[in-house]
């Protein structure tokens, strides 16, 4: 009775395995789903930027000079302050018997330097104050020869301040035929500071156009997969995976320009795609609101 009890035990685990390794071979049957995100193929021109940086000075700076030397009788401004062309900055006894003579602003802007006090004494060779235009402002970079004919063809640019989070345009101003001590090109481009919010000093981004590809298929650079060499993109439809080679003509961060069997309006994977295969099932995840 005891080996007739082992016997049994033995058989439905025998037939226990048999229905477990059966389980796991159907599971293993069952085609695996990939999530993934999409994009679109778009078809259009694709501009390629090409970006240069600067620092950020005033377009004009003037020296107050008195006419005379003399002695400082009173002061009508203190550093920092703004004022227009003809305000009168200071009245000095002359040195020379001309009398009171007021010394007026020789331009608008701000005051960023005063160097005489009331009862100071002062000459006719030397600034008493400068102002400095902060309405009109430069961006000043400096380029190679190759880089320079891009601001030579071009009337503006595309100006960016990180620290800002700003974009403006402004006007290319100078580009220079000789290079500085350093071997490379000063170029010069203005704009109106509206806000006052750009500073002298700080930095710029300088962008312009370097390459446009015009009416070409444009897929998200994100879509790119890069096998051993060899570009190539996922398209999807009825949630199958399709591998395709591309040629790539031109790439930014953004867009890519490229040669391939797709057309405008097919739809691409653009994450999730290091994991497909071709003829993969995939479920696309709806983009979050």
């Amino acid at each position: 009775m005891k080996k007739f009890a082992l016997l049994l035990l033995a058989l439905i685990a025998l037939v226990l395995a048999a229905c477990s390794e059966q389980e796991s071979d159907n599971s293993g049957e069952e085609e695996s789903v990939t999530p993934v995100e999409v994009g679109e193929v778009t078809k259009g021109d694709l501009t390629v930027d090409k970006q240069f940086y600067g620092r950020v000075t005033p377009e004009s700076t003037a020296p107050v000079l008195p006419p005379t030397a003399g002695e400082v009788d009173s002061l009508e401004v203190e550093k920092g302050d703004k004022v227009e062309e003809g305000d009168v900055i200071a009245t000095i006894k002359s040195a020379e018997g001309m009398g009171n003579v007021d010394i007026e602003a020789p331009a608008d802007g701000e005051v960023t330097s005063l160097e005489v006090n009331e009862g100071g004494m002062v000459s006719g060779s030397e600034p008493l104050a400068t102002i400095v235009d902060l309405d009109n402002l430069l961006v000043e970079v400096t380029v190679t020869a190759e880089d320079l004919e891009l601001f030579e063809d071009k009337d503006e640019a595309k100006v960016q301040f990180t620290s800002l989070d700003k974009e403006l345009t402004a006007t290319i101003e100078y580009a220079a035929s000789v290079p500085d001590d350093t071997g490379l090109y000063p170029v010069e481009l203005s704009f109106e500071n509206e806000d006052n919010d750009i500073k002298p000093g700080m930095t710029a981004a300088v962008q312009l156009a370097e390459k446009v590809v015009k009416d070409t298929l444009l897929v998200p650079t994100a879509a790119l997969v890069d096998d051993n060499g060899e570009a190539l993109i996922y398209t999807v439809k009825d949630d199958q995976a399709t591998e395709m080679p591309v040629e790539i003509v031109e790439t930014q961060s953004d867009l890519t320009a490229i040669e391939a069997d797709v057309a405008e309006g097919d739809t691409v994977v653009v994450k999730g795609q290091l994991t497909l295969s071709d003829g993969g099932q995939v479920s696309i995840k709806k983009e979050e609101q």
